[in-house]
């Protein structure tokens, strides 16, 4: 049996025996002629009606080293990283391959960063924030909660990553971090312990937040 699979490149492909197809030519009687995505390959196979009808050639190179898992798993981060735009991509990489590991029980490596892809998701995401209002990043900047999977220092690096796109003034930046930081802790004793210091320095915050 195959598995319809999203490439790279982010066109459908064919997984089957461990290789990768794309589709070459639909022909007039209903079949698809799905040829290996080496080029100098000419294995193919036919497919009617979403059933594989019989496959030509033998594979003249090394089957794929990814798996099909691992192929499901990179369209899933991409997916992640274009659906949610203010979420950094190495948390979203992060996340995923935590819970791919943990679903699995396996300890494969993901090369996500092999990918061209992604750099082009890099590179839209600074384009996009160049557009961005920076009162409604404000707005969002000071509802970021602290999740349940982050340290205080992973928090305080996703707050300085998310002030890109705020532009606070010069004489307001530390008071913003301060501020979103201990709103957002997650812990709510730590909090009240910290709205009672005089805190007026974000690394002070964060180093009360990691002595309380």
């Amino acid at each position: 049996m195959y598995s319809i699979v999203t490439t790279q490149q982010g066109s459908k492909a064919i997984y089957f025996d461990n290789n990768l197809n794309r589709l070459r030519k639909r022909n007039k009687n209903g079949t698809g002629r799905w040829v290996c995505t080496n080029r100098l390959c000419s294995c193919c196979l036919i497919i009617e009606d979403e059933n594989l009808q019989f496959t030509r050639g033998d594979h003249n190179h090394e089957s794929q080293k990814i798996s099909l898992s691992i192929i499901q798993v990179v369209h899933q981060i991409r997916r992640k990283v274009c659906n949610d735009l203010l979420k950094p991509i190495t948390q979203i990489y992060k996340e995923s391959v935590s819970t791919y590991r943990r679903n699995e029980r396996t300890a494969e490596s993901i090369p996500i960063y092999q990918n061209h892809y992604i750099i082009i998701i890099q590179k839209l995401r600074t384009n996009y924030a160049r557009v961005t209002f920076s009162s409604t990043e404000r707005i969002n900047f000071f509802a970021t909660r602290q999740e349940s999977s982050q340290t205080l220092t992973d928090f305080a690096n996703r707050l300085h990553d998310k002030t890109v796109t705020c532009k606070f003034p010069n004489d307001f930046y530390e008071e913003a971090l301060v501020t979103a930081f201990v709103g957002g802790l997650q812990n709510e004793f730590v909090r009240k312990h910290l709205m009672q210091q005089n805190l007026e320095a974000f690394e002070q915050t964060l180093n009360a937040a990691r002595t309380f």
